[in-house]
């Protein structure tokens, strides 16, 4: 009886750690030369500098 649960708990972890392995990104693989969205055009933000007061002035344009 001991037999039959050593096998069965080594077929049951042997099928476990192959779809793991399977599951697993591949590291050797060489990288794609196409880009995603977010890495051909970075969002950036453009904070104001720490002298400049956090809210912007609206210019105001003489009207015509």
């Amino acid at each position: 009886m001991l037999d039959v649960r050593l096998v069965a708990t080594c077929i049951a972890m042997s099928v476990a750690f192959m779809s793991v392995a399977l599951a697993e990104p591949t590291k050797d693989k060489a990288p794609s030369n196409v880009q995603s969205s977010t890495e051909a055009r970075p969002i950036r933000v453009i904070l104001p500098a720490p002298w400049e007061s956090g809210n912007p002035q609206t210019e105001t344009l003489p009207a015509k």
